[in-house]
């Protein structure tokens, strides 16, 4: 570090030198501050929801929902929260409890109408199947001689067959995995 007379000499004849000794302390607090808000903006897994006016609304969970299609979001809902806990850590508490719901979601959404941008024949065929396999998946969950790799490998092949609809029918064709 200079001599205070060299500093002052520094200041009064405006030597740059005197700016670069003293930017790390200046930058340190702006750094310091500015690194919770870019932990914060770090991507979480999931893709961020489109950047539009009439973009999806994002679920809690990072997901699409798809606008004016309330049954599939509901149905979306009730697969998130078993898929989630048994994919990241073969948690099938939530599927064994929720499996039920799951069926009366999926049910509900293969009466509901199916929006003019997704109604396809694929569409009605998939929503149907789903149904199916949802009230299967919980029957299965209702038996106690089921085992966690029956149970799991029912409800990955439920998760698999939705979302080619909801990557369909989600304005955008947004998708989150």
């Amino acid at each position: 570090m200079p001599h205070a007379r060299c500093l002052r000499h520094a200041r009064h004849h405006h030597d740059p030198s005197i700016l670069t000794m003293r930017r790390p302390s200046l930058l340190l607090p702006l750094v310091l501050l500015a690194a919770p808000a870019a932990a914060r903006a770090q991507h979480t897994g999931h893709h961020p929801a489109p950047a539009t006016a009439d973009s999806a609304k994002v679920t809690k969970d990072g997901h699409h929902a798809a606008a004016g299609w309330k049954e599939m979001d509901a149905f979306h809902t009730q697969l998130a929260a078993t898929w989630h806990p048994a994919s990241r850590s073969d948690d099938l508490k939530p599927l064994r409890a929720r499996a039920g719901a799951l069926a009366d979601a999926a049910r509900a959404w293969a009466a509901a109408a199916v929006p003019k941008a997704c109604d396809t024949p694929a569409t009605r065929t998939t929503i149907a199947a789903l149904a199916t396999d949802a009230r299967a998946l919980a029957d299965l969950a209702a038996k106690p001689a089921t085992t966690d790799a029956q149970l799991k490998a029912s409800l990955k092949a439920l998760h698999d067959r939705f979302e080619p609809v909801e990557h369909g029918c989600a304005p955008g064709g947004a998708k989150h995995h």
